[in-house]
């Protein structure tokens, strides 16, 4: 039950990251020799040796996904968003995103842009519980060898909006942004005969700068877009998007990333 758990754990790790191995062969005396790339396709070979050479930008990306770098609408004081297609559902990725609006457009000179607050927060549900499941064994077993995973996800920042006309909006901002996960495993994980894995160890700080445009298209329906650098990393990324009056619909670019386009759905509250 012990080592299903585990298996069961890193599964869940690995389809966060966009993958599943489960492709186990048998040899001739019907004993388990791991995972049998031959047996993949080539394309998934190469993707999971992508990801096991860096982990950390894989789920960088992920985290990217969930971050929210628009403006608050000028006619709202805040904005509460959450990314639920495809981290929330289906690698339990909860995210929540807020945005406080600390200085509208124009307020005392019509130089002075909107000024935003922003700040996010992540956790992988799936890794929670099935950590627990983990700790209960090892208490049982007297195992004090056990170190509870640890996760950190978030981010802070501030976002300058400017009019350009009635119907469109420019912005740019900066952010500080963080996903550390860090989990060690009981036993180790056997991948092939000669190959194992005993920690998961993901680490990525980055000060990111964006700029983007809303532009309004009709009544509760907005075209967002904007591009990102991360300069500890150089890294590019950028978001197309569709907002309506809760929905969000659109995708992001990672044009180094293990894959390039990121779909998302998100749902967000004005208030």
């Amino acid at each position: 039950m012990r080592n299903l758990k585990l298996i069961l754990l890193f599964s869940i790790v690995l389809v966060a990251a966009g993958f599943s191995l489960y492709a186990f062969a048998d040899d001739d005396n019907g004993d388990d020799d791991g995972i049998d790339l031959t047996s993949l396709p080539g394309w998934v070979v190469d993707a999971a040796l992508k990801f096991i050479n860096n982990p950390d930008d894989v789920f960088y990306n992920f985290h990217l996904d969930n971050v929210d770098y628009t403006p608050v609408l000028e006619t709202e004081p805040a904005t509460l968003r959450t990314n639920f297609l495809t981290t929330l559902f289906p690698f339990t990725w909860g995210n929540l995103n807020l945005k406080v609006k600390a200085l509208s457009d124009e307020k005392y000179y019509n130089w002075i842009p909107q000024v935003d607050i922003l700040g996010s927060y992540g956790r992988i549900l799936a890794l929670d519980i099935a950590s627990k499941f983990i700790s209960s064994d090892s208490e049982d077993d007297d195992d004090d060898t056990f170190k509870p995973p640890t996760m950190k996800d978030y981010s802070l920042g501030i976002l300058l909006t400017k009019a350009v006309s009635r119907e469109t909006r420019i912005y740019t901002g900066f952010q500080y942004s963080v996903i550390s996960i860090n989990f060690e495993f009981p036993e180790p994980l056997e991948i092939t005969d000669e190959t194992s894995l005993s920690e998961l160890n993901i680490n990525r700080k980055d000060y990111i700068l964006v700029t983007g445009i809303t532009n309004v298209m009709e009544k509760n329906k907005r075209i967002i877009a904007y591009v990102g650098y991360g300069f500890s990393y150089k890294k590019l990324f950028s978001r197309f998007a569709w907002h309506y009056d809760h929905l969000e619909i659109g995708f992001n670019i990672y044009p180094e990333g293990l894959l390039v386009i990121h779909p998302f759905m998100g749902w967000h509250w004005n208030f």
